[in-house]
């Protein structure tokens, strides 16, 4: 283990991108707290949230598939330079626009439409480059390291965004997110990489564009591997919308308790998820797809049932705390293996000329079931409580599980894709 985590650090490439993400996500995550904040103090309306929020969301539900084609045939380290400049400029800006006055709620919608379109872009760049950073064999490793120390990074920027906002006001607050996304331009483009960009030599062609566009969905509808594991990852975005959605009124109904009992449960989240990042690297070799399918539905599942099975026993205080830290810390676990081992499997069996195309595909039907999912759980919530909403989640769970256990293209491995010019281009 010590010797893969020391030729991974060994590549310059992979540094200089890891730095990158980690500068990204600390400024974000500075960002998100002055930003609610500003936008709060702009309107002293909480609708004018919900509406930013949602105009952040569109771009990557509608724009983010109509992006990998274009980003398929251009040098994608431009792309993500590019794309992280325009957010600099677009958060400097806001910073300006509050220092000087002229801020104003629609303005804040119109920069975070910019800014979300732009991550539309950067999104299936950062995926399609990814293998040309690391090798094959240090996905798991890389994406690892990578997941853990963005954990840390976002409780860090979490944690010291409200001395920040109180030591250089909102506004400084969100030009340090400024200098953040020009610091990851920096090191984005000292990027030492070889891109085929053979296809931008006839310019760009309309029908060329639509052409790839449609060859995007056909191929990843023709692995029928690949489908499956982006519907579990569609099942795993999607349950958990009950939970994320309810947290208050599982502790209020629940537990009968406090904004300190949701404060252990997103503590106790919080770390094990950074634990199984950890852990991952050990046991990747010892995990397939099925074993990861009964692992995370029979998880959840247990999450959500034993949490309403419980609900006689919570009015003593450690019981209640002992259940939510344990099933928390399980769910944590769960999510975070899960997620990795799917993540790296999806990346591992696409084609590199296609990993753009179906990055972005991937990641905005993923950004779709939450609202939608949403939206559901809005309308059941209005009938029935929020136990009847867990054990149907669990129930859905299972029912999930073994619809999917079921189907014969997780049982045998697709041969993986497989690119000659991928270990010079990693080194």
């Amino acid at each position: 283990m010590k010797v893969a985590y020391k030729e991974l650090f060994a590549n310059r490439n992979f540094r200089k991108d890891l730095a990158a993400s980690l500068i990204n996500r600390f400024g974000d995550s500075i960002d998100a707290i002055a930003s609610s904040w500003i936008v709060y103090e702009l309107t002293g309306e909480a609708s004018w949230s919900a509406i930013i929020y949602a105009i952040n969301r569109l771009p990557t539900i509608f724009l983010t598939p109509l992006a990998g084609p274009w980003v398929e045939r251009h040098n994608k380290k431009m792309i993500m330079v590019v794309t992280d400049l325009i957010r600099a400029l677009c958060v400097g800006v806001l910073a300006t626009g509050l220092l000087l006055g002229f801020l104003s709620a629609p303005l804040i919608a119109v920069l975070s439409f910019i800014i979300s379109s732009a991550e539309a872009f950067r999104i299936p760049a950062g995926t399609a480059i990814f293998p040309q950073i690391v090798p094959r064999e240090q996905y798991g490793t890389a994406m690892s390291v990578n997941q853990a120390s963005s954990s840390v990074v976002e409780l860090i920027g979490t944690g010291v965004a409200a001395a920040i906002i109180a030591l250089i006001g909102s506004a400084g607050a969100i030009y340090v997110d400024m200098v953040t996304f020009v610091l990851s331009a920096l090191l984005i483009m000292s990027l030492e990489l070889h891109e085929d960009v053979h296809k931008d030599s006839n310019g760009f062609s309309v029908s060329g564009y639509f052409a790839d566009l449609k060859g995007g969905f056909v191929y990843c509808a023709s692995k029928k591997r690949l489908v499956a594991i982006t519907m579990m990852i569609l099942f795993l975005n999607g349950i958990l919308v009950p939970l994320n959605s309810l947290q208050t009124p599982m502790v209020t109904e629940l537990f009968c308790g406090n904004v300190w009992y949701l404060s252990v449960f997103g503590t106790t989240l919080s770390i094990s998820m950074l634990l199984g990042s950890v852990i991952y690297p050990m046991i990747q070799d010892r995990l397939n797809v099925k074993m990861v399918l009964v692992m995370i539905c029979t998880g959840i599942a247990g999450f959500y049932l034993l949490m309403v099975a419980g609900k006689g026993l919570y009015s003593n205080l450690y019981f209640a705390m002992s259940t939510i830290v344990v099933l928390a810390a399980m769910l944590g676990l769960i999510i975070s293996v899960g997620n990795m081992f799917l993540g790296i499997e999806t990346i591992r069996m696409i084609d590199r000329e296609y990993l753009a195309r179906a990055a972005s595909i991937g990641n905005a039907l993923g950004s779709a079931i939450v609202p939608v999912t949403a939206f559901i759980v809005s309308i059941a919530v209005r009938f029935v409580g929020v136990p009847t909403i867990f054990v149907g989640a669990g129930l859905i769970a299972v029912a999930f599980c073994g619809v999917l256990f079921l189907n014969h293209s997780l049982d045998d491995e697709e041969p993986q894709a497989v690119d000659k010019n991928e270990s010079l281009e990693a080194a």
